[in-house]
């Protein structure tokens, strides 16, 4: 196979030399910078790289995940955009698109923003898909179903709104793990808004509300991600101040499969994703509460309702939710 994804879509994505030596020090400086705004490494001007590729951006995932700012974080001041984030993270100038090939046929994509506040700090991060490297001929790459791509995140902190910059560059993370399918991120779904919990330790858990389409039906999800703050890690070097979580199933529409009825029965259902204390755990059990409608049987439906209810909790071998 071509591709240096294997074909379960587990494998590490590769990097030349001078690309790994240069993550390794932009990681190295972002777990040893302080959280206080105005640090010097975050001052430090981002240089320039290859330019975009324009065939990608045309039908990226992205292009619904506008930057979105919770309750706890005010709007007063824009966040970086798209091509600060490529920047931010691989060094590359898009000229404000929203995507850009980054290295040897790799393609980076912005997949979606999220501006909040935790212990008083403001934030902003920027998120970020990448596909494989590419070393074969074209068609050559074994993509399917189970191939995910790559997530990054960019994070910044607020500074003076006044100032040129009000956005402080506080670091970036090269990936925090692997989602999606058919070598696609799912897309953003901006008629629901992203939820957020607090621990008790002081760690955040998004939930970016998405969406996706399969042998006719459309797929309504929440990808869940972990912000831990960077002095909060207790293993620097292993701890991920982002991390993907997994993702858990909030509601199908069947309508362009069930062909109004006259292949199956035409169902639809929505899903309500709550947060709630789980014990001693830290983070949070995930429930989703579906309304609507499912298939019961050969040409039957029924409604839903609380029974078919799904709990979430934090499987930290696996380090994702799983359904209990």
């Amino acid at each position: 196979m071509a591709s240096t994804r294997e074909s379960s879509g587990k494998g590490l994505r590769a990097g030349n030399a001078a690309a790994v030596l240069l993550v390794a020090a932009i990681t190295a400086a972002f777990a040893a910078m302080s959280p206080t705004p105005g640090n010097a490494a975050q001052d430090a001007k981002r240089p320039a790289g290859v330019g975009p590729a324009d065939a990608a951006s045309a039908d990226s995932a992205s292009a619904s995940a506008a930057p979105q700012t919770s309750a706890h974080a005010r709007a007063d001041v824009a966040p970086p955009d798209a091509a600060a984030v490529l920047t931010a993270i691989h060094q590359v100038d898009s000229k404000g698109a929203d995507a850009a090939e980054v290295a040897n046929g790799s393609f980076a994509t912005y997949w979606y923003g999220h501006a909040f506040e935790l212990a008083g700090v403001q934030y902003y991060t920027g998120f970020v898909w990448e596909t494989a490297e590419r070393y074969g001929k074209p068609g050559e790459d074994d993509i399917g179903p189970t191939t995910p791509v790559n997530l990054s995140e960019a994070t910044f902190i607020r500074d003076d709104p006044s100032s040129e910059r009000p956005w402080k560059f506080r670091g970036m993370e090269p990936t925090i793990g692997e989602f999606g399918a058919w070598e696609r991120a799912p897309e953003v779904d901006p008629r629901r808004k992203p939820r957020e919990f607090r621990t008790a330790s002081g760690k955040l858990v998004l939930a970016v509300p998405t969406e996706s389409f399969e042998n006719g039906i459309t797929i309504s999800a929440y990808t869940l991600l972990v912000f831990t703050p960077p002095e909060k890690r207790q293993d620097e070097s292993k701890d991920k101040v982002w991390a993907y979580a997994g993702n858990v199933i909030a509601g199908e529409d069947n309508g362009p499969a069930c062909a109004d009825g006259d292949v199956m029965p035409c169902t639809r259902s929505e899903g309500e994703l709550v947060f709630s204390a789980h014990g001693v755990a830290d983070l949070p059990q995930v429930t989703v509460q579906f309304t609507g409608t499912t298939i019961s049987g050969p040409g039957k439906t029924r409604k839903l309702g609380a029974a078919d209810a799904v709990a979430y909790t934090y499987d930290a071998a696996r380090k994702e939710y799983v359904a209990r």
